[in-house]
């Protein structure tokens, strides 16, 4: 009985890791999704014109077209609020994703630990067994 109950437990914890695991591979794209628009280069399309934008963390060199007239379309297109969204977007399942992965971890090795005990007395209580039948 003790060896069913031990695999649904670790069954259990297993999935609870696998959602935690999940979670956090989600954050991750989240967060480099929002580094890709900080860092990268685009380009804004204005009648039939195409300007070159820089990455909006580096707007501050001289011939950037955040300093020209076309500050206002570059920086419409991606625009701070939008970024810091996709920021604040994945901390929530970062943080959720460890605290699943983290319990879901600590349960499997409670869980060893416990049967781990569990076996141990029952051999203890086996040799006590034999060494009152032996006298």
């Amino acid at each position: 009985m003790q060896w069913t109950a031990r695999q649904e437990f670790d069954r259990w914890a297993g999935r609870q890791q696998g959602w935690g695991a999940g979670l956090m591979a989600v954050s991750a794209a989240l967060f480099l999704w929002l580094g890709y628009l900080l860092l990268v280069p685009f380009s804004v399309y204005e009648y039939r014109d195409e300007i070159a934008c820089d990455a909006p963390l580096f707007p501050d060199r001289a011939d950037s077209a955040y300093s020209t007239s076309t500050h206002k379309l570059c920086a419409a297109e991606r625009d701070w609020p939008e970024l810091l969204g996709v920021g604040f977007l994945a901390v929530p399942p970062a943080v959720a994703g460890a605290a699943l992965f983290t319990g879901g971890s600590a349960r499997k090795r409670a869980s060893a630990h416990v049967f781990r005990i569990l076996e141990l007395q029952e051999s203890e209580e086996r040799a006590r067994k034999k060494a009152r039948i032996k006298p």
